[in-house]
Formats: C-alpha cells, structure tokens, sequence
C-alpha cells in the first residue's frame, strides 16, 4: 500500500536546488561508481568457490563467532551451511564469510594455528587478493555495516543504491515530496535535515542488527525523514494524499500528522512480519520519526523558519480536474457505464473538446455502443483542430467508413470539408463519393468539390484537379 502527499504543485518560483543536487549526485554515483559491483562481488565469491577456500575456512569462522558469543550469527549461517546445496544459501553464505573483515583479520593473526604451515603463504597471497577485490565493491568500502560502523558510513550510505529499480524508486518519492519540503523550510534546512533523518535511519537499523554485518545502502532512511517533514510541515491541516492499493488509485483529504502513525506503524508492522525481506524497515522508521522531530524543534525554536506564504497557498487542482478525477477514478474500477455517465456530466458542465470526446468514444468501444461513430463527426464540429487531432479524427473514419448508412448528409459533409487539407484529402474523397453517388444531392456537395480541387491544385496533383474542377462544373449546371 502507497500514501504519498500531494498537496503541492511543482513551481520554478521556488527552484528545489538542493533537491536537484541530491538527485543528481545519487545518479552520478550509482551509474558513474556503482555499475561494477554486481561483477566484483560474482568475481571474488567465485575465485573463493573455485579454490576451496570454504573446505579450510568454515571450521574456523564457527570457532570465531563462539569465541565472539555471536550466537545468534552462528545459527543463521549454520542454517546457511546445512542447506548449502541451494544456489541462494550457498552464495550467501559465501558472502558472509568473505566480506567479514573482524575474521580475514582473525585469520592473519592466526593463520599458522588455523591452517597447515605449507598452505599459509598460498592462502595469505590468493585470500588477500580476494579480500581486496570485496573491499573495493561501494556497499563494503562506504555503505552501513553494523558491525563494522564509522562515522563517516552513515552519510555515505545515503548516496548508494543497491539497484538501478531502488535507486528509481528512491528518487521518485524523494521528488514527488522533496520539493514542497524545500519550499518550506528552505535550502540549507532540508539539507541539513535530509541527511540528519538519514543518520537517524541507520543508528536504528544498527541497533535492531549489531551483529550484522550486511551493508546497509540507500537513501530510504532519509526520505522517509522528507516524508514525514512533508506532514510536519502542515501539521494538521488537512492536506490531499495520493492512495494505491492493490488495484484501488485516487486522492483523499485527511489531516496531514494523523497519517504520520500510519507511517511508522506500518515499517513496524513489517518489520516484526516480513522477517524474510532485504528492506531496511527500521531505517525507515528511523527516518520518519527523526523527520517529524526536526519539524517539531524548528517549530518549538522559532515558526518564522517556516515559508507560511507558501504553506498556506491554494494550489488545490481546478474543479474540472477533480471531476476528470471521478472519471479516471471509475476506469481504474472498470466499471465504464459510471465512468461515461461522469463524463457525460463534465461535458455539460464544462463543454465538449477532443480529449474529452475520444475518452468517451474509447468508453462507448469498451461498452461495444455500435453508435459510438456519432461522436467522430461532434469531433469533426469543434474548432481550430491540430494537426495529431486530425490524424486521429481520420484513424476514426477508417474504422466506421463502411457504416455510414443512415448518417445525415450534413455530418458526412462537415467531416469532409474538414479533411479537405494537402495530409487527410482520402477522407474528403471518400465522403465526397459517397455523396455524389446520393441521387439528391446534398445542397453544399459542389464547395466541397471546389475545396478538393484547390487541394490537388496546391500538391500539383494535375489529374485530380481537372477532375473535381469537372465535378465542380457538373454540380453548379
């Protein structure tokens, strides 16, 4: 389930710079320094599998999480070693071994007392080759290990991504929210705030994994402190919030800080039930709590930091949007009977244009309406039509041309004496003969043959031109 705040619009006159910074820097650092890593980590893990390395070391990394009192650690990768015949556990276990650096160092001191004197020096020279390989991968030389934490690593992690899909998916809810938060609070501040969530983020997650030693990447901590600084910053003012869930999309007003429980209670919720899952629930739950309690201080030191010009701006979407909103609302549903039947509502309300009418016939289609070609030649009635539109318009006389029996003459005409341009003059032809062949003849048939022949005349189209200007001739005797 996705809640998303939506309450502001983007707007230059208050330009998101550090917002761009951080995006930009998390892009340049993901695709310019990270783009390896997935081929380091398969290359190290598959030297230490192909030189048998697990055969001499997996007696002596039991022996040093006892001595460690790692309990909990040692059953996990027990758990790892039993079903190491599985792809998935094998490499993880693998990983586990090699990327802790407490016992490549253990194993230096005492490399004499856990191996064979002939096979130290052969050891040291490949295990230090690999060990290099493993510290130059971005999540292991910069990312958040708790068991191997620096100060430094809990602003560095913020700017790593474990994929290309969780980089994007970061970004997207840090733009969608950053913006306003920026506004409000200014440049400096949500910087400031952005990476002081971040930190917050990673001291939970330490504190619920100390002896883990998987490296924790992302910036997800940090904007789930610019989330929750979203509803700090209109407290509880009802604001408007994005849902989806499941198949379920629309919009709903509530008041912004009741939302925030929801916000942690559900990282929580997942935290205690997804046990399974690689999502740093915590960090989140860091990130949201430490987000709300920067907003709270600044308000508590001085409310005046806050931009209440921009706060308190209407930039609520324009009614027709909202009512266009019911009708996408209920084609998310499926049901297209009351999707048209709100359509039907915003066109007397507020008028008939292209887009409003092509959404109707693509309902009446849905709704197999085998009247639905009646709306091609309302299309055909508005005015100062582009060129796309017109291309559309005859995709449309395409589909129903072999069905025209029963349409007024006058509709046939308009839609004729529309196309009749240097791009869509078929579809004037093709009226204009069906028309002609009508032994009343419509009152106005000779100005469309006077249109077409000028048409050909301008795209030097010598033979069609003498011919309508024939048929011209023809229909004014």
């Amino acid at each position: 389930m996705v809640i998303i705040p939506t309450e502001k619009r983007f707007d230059w006159k208050h330009a998101p710079i550090m917002l761009f910074v951080i995006v930009v820097l998390n892009v340049l650092i993901y695709f310019g320094y990270q783009h390896n890593d997935d081929k380091k980590i398969y290359s190290a893990l598959s030297r230490y599998d192909a030189l048998g390395l697990l055969e001499y070391e997996w007696p002596a990394y039991r022996e040093f999480l006892k001595s460690k009192n790692e309990d909990e650690r040692l059953v996990e990768v027990q758990e790892l070693y039993n079903h190491s015949e599985y792809p998935d556990a094998y490499f993880n276990l693998l990983y586990e071994i090699v990327t802790d650096k407490d016992f490549f160092q253990y194993l230096q001191q005492n490399s004499y007392d856990v191996f064979d004197a002939n096979y130290v020096t052969n050891w040291t020279s490949v295990r230090t080759e690999i060990n290099q390989q493993i510290e130059s991968i971005s999540s292991i030389s910069y990312g958040l290990i708790p068991k191997q934490m620096d100060t430094f690593s809990f602003i560095s992690y913020q700017f790593l991504h474990g994929s290309a899909m969780h980089l994007i998916g970061n970004l997207f809810f840090l733009i969608v929210c950053g913006f306003a938060v920026e506004a409000a609070i200014g440049h400096l501040k949500f910087l400031l705030f952005y990476l002081i969530s971040g930190v917050a983020g990673g001291l939970l997650f330490c504190f619920v994994n100390p002896n883990s030693n998987i490296p924790l990447v992302g910036a997800s901590g940090s904007i789930s402190g610019v989330m929750a600084m979203y509803l700090g910053v209109f407290r509880f003012k009802k604001i408007e919030f994005f849902y989806w869930f499941f198949v379920f999309v629309g919009y709903f007003r509530a008041p912004a800080l009741l939302i925030l429980p929801f916000y942690i209670g559900k990282e929580l919720y997942d935290y205690f039930n997804d046990v399974g899952s690689n999502v740093a629930f915590m960090a989140h739950a860091g990130g949201f709590i430490a987000g709300a309690l920067a907003m709270i201080v600044t308000y508590l030191i001085n409310p005046k930091l806050f931009n209440i010009e921009y706060i308190e701006e209407d930039q609520s979407l324009p009614q027709v949007q909202k009512d266009m909103g019911v009708v996408n609302d209920f084609i998310s549903k499926f049901k297209f009977q009351s999707a048209e039947k709100a359509l039907d509502s915003v066109m007397k309300k507020y008028g008939e244009n292209f887009d409003r009418l092509i959404l109707k016939y693509n309902l009446q289609k849905l709704l197999s309406n085998n009247k639905r070609h009646e709306l091609m030649f309302k299309i055909a009635k508005l005015q100062n039509l582009n060129e796309s539109q017109l291309t559309k318009l005859q995709s449309l006389w395409d589909v129903h041309k072999e069905s025209m029996i029963g349409v007024k003459k006058a509709d046939l005409y308009n839609l004729g004496y529309l196309m009749a341009n240097s791009t869509h003059f078929k579809v004037s032809e093709e009226i204009f003969e069906i028309l002609n062949k009508d032994e009343e003849k419509f009152d106005l048939l000779v100005n469309l043959s006077r249109k077409l022949s000028t048409v050909f005349s301008q795209i030097n189209n010598s033979d069609k031109t003498s011919q309508y200007k024939q048929l011209t001739q023809q229909l004014e005797s």
